[in-house]
């Protein structure tokens, strides 16, 4: 978004106020700017307000000095054709201010079998690619004897009906693939599946999750981007909520959310106090009720619950600005049969143990969008997978075992590189979800997509408050990362007008 446009969002900032509207959301991520801009477009008086100076939360668009944008970690989306986004923008009337891009030839995954040796390469589309399976399978070296039980699966899989995949909700993916005899390999690229999609571990994500997001990226591809910036989603949504008649605040700290006998009544911000019968959280579940909202107004048995949620697992890694074009595709996918991650590495990563070479998920957003680097450069985004906690024990030695593991990967990339900076969970939180419980605040996505907290069992987006929603990856979508926000966003804009806006 362009610093004018930013000011111009600002202007009435400086002086406390005291306004009435139909509905405030708190934090301009893609679940938060979705649900405010849609819900400007139905007739809401609509405030979108958000701490930092640009909107996009978890998928906020960066730069620095020297013409370099980049996002705040490495970031694709899926599925890449009928998304959420297109839905969202084709109803706002802003399909033409925003380009998806779903390129051919830009997603390289690499492989590398138990015991070291070289990684096999596929090359592949961000769209559905019939010839894309068979080069997986040939990359991972699956033998005759392999294929009718990994066809099974995909059988399985691809005509599962929503009945069935229902009750997978308490099921783990590994315990689901328990049922086909597959090799090791191609339990390793489902291993990194989960990892990259949902950010946990293969044996505790939900079966049910994993399933629906594999349909989707079956139907649809995965892969997508967004010209400006993947990020850039959200500030064309911040300008729909002002097209509509709606107001963006921007670099305002929501401080508290009021509530008076059991409904909130409006935000106390830095700026001002603003009054609403409805307000919609994208601060995560558990900020907003341990801390903008505060526990003594809810029952101990929820503040109980919400305490008991685990969070995703989180990104940390290097953004390598390079002096020169080195990357030809837009992201890479390294793993091997020791870097995919469980619940077992996870804990053992704790402990200190690193294997040799690190999972990397690598973008490189000017392959995307050539106005994100300079003429005759790039930025390379590089993150691996570790605990959610804002200061993490083991984070130096990750840092360094990424750089050791990238320059293996990426043999003369060293000799490009013209200068780098580190992002870790503290910067994580810091930017897009407080630390208000011990070991949390720096995580992906939000609440884990894991056995016990997804269908049925997700929260629930209406709080047990008059007048309180959640948006966002804590409650309300499915999906993959930022389409489960965007997910989100859509239902959430249809449960408070259905509830509160007749």
């Amino acid at each position: 978004m362009p610093d004018s446009e930013v000011e111009t969002m600002n202007e009435a900032v400086n002086e406390a106020v005291s306004e009435e509207y139909d509905v405030i959301v708190v934090g301009a991520g893609i679940g938060g700017a979705t649900c405010a801009a849609l819900l400007a477009r139905r007739g809401a008086r609509t405030l979108l307000v958000d701490q930092n100076a640009r909107p996009g939360g978890k998928a906020m668009v960066g730069g620095r000095e020297g013409g370099f944008r980049y996002d705040l970690w490495p970031i694709v989306g899926g599925p890449s054709l009928g998304s959420q986004f297109a839905r969202v923008l084709d109803e706002l009337g802003m399909s033409d201010e925003l380009e998806i891009l779903t390129p051919s030839q830009s997603n390289v995954i690499l492989y590398r079998k138990e015991g070291g040796g070289a990684y096999a390469k596929v090359v592949g589309s961000s769209v559905p690619d019939p010839q894309t399976a068979a080069q997986v399978f040939n990359m991972l070296g699956l033998q005759p004897a392999d294929l009718p039980e990994t066809l099974r699966l995909f059988e399985d899989v691809s005509g599962m009906s929503p009945e069935e995949i229902d009750k997978l909700d308490q099921v783990s993916f590994a315990d689901f693939l328990s049922g086909y005899r597959i090799p090791q390999s191609f339990l390793s690229y489902l291993g990194m599946q989960a990892n990259i999609i949902f950010v946990v571990p293969i044996d505790q994500v939900a079966a049910s999750e994993m399933i629906r997001v594999l349909q989707d990226f079956g139907a649809g591809g995965a892969g997508r981007y967004h010209a400006g910036g993947f990020g850039h989603m959200a500030e064309v949504f911040c300008r729909g909520v002002e097209r509509y008649g709606g107001r963006v605040l921007l670099g305002t700290r929501v401080t508290k959310v009021q509530v008076e006998s059991g409904a909130v009544r409006g935000i106390v911000t830095d700026a001002g106090s603003f009054r609403a019968p409805v307000v919609v959280s994208n601060t995560g579940i558990q900020p907003t009720v341990l801390k903008l909202v505060g526990e003594e107004h809810f029952d101990d048995s929820y503040v109980g619950y919400v305490r008991e949620l685990v969070p995703s697992q989180a990104i940390m890694g290097i953004r390598y600005f390079l002096d020169r074009p080195f990357f030809e595709h837009g992201m890479y996918i390294a793993f091997s049969d020791e870097s995919y991650l469980d619940a077992d590495r996870f804990a053992r990563l704790q402990s200190g143990w690193l294997p040799d070479d690190v999972l990397v998920f690598n973008t490189v957003p000017a392959f995307y969008d050539k106005s994100l680097a300079p003429e005759g450069k790039q930025c390379a985004v590089m993150g691996t997978f570790c605990a959610p906690d804002p200061d993490l024990a083991y984070a130096e030695a990750l840092w360094q075992r990424l750089d050791e593991t990238a320059k293996r990967l990426w043999p003369g990339l060293a000799e490009c590189v013209e200068s780098e900076t580190r992002f870790g969970n503290r910067q994580v939180s810091d930017l897009t979800r407080d630390s208000v419980l011990p070991g949390q605040g720096g995580e992906c996505i939000g609440l884990a997509q894991i056995v016990g907290q997804c269908g049925k069992q997700k929260p629930n987006a209406a709080a047990p408050i008059g007048g309180l929603y959640y948006v966002g990856c804590d409650a309300g979508g499915y999906g993959c990362g930022t389409h489960q926000a965007a997910d989100s966003g859509v239902k959430v804009a249809a449960l408070v007008q259905e509830q509160q806006l007749r």
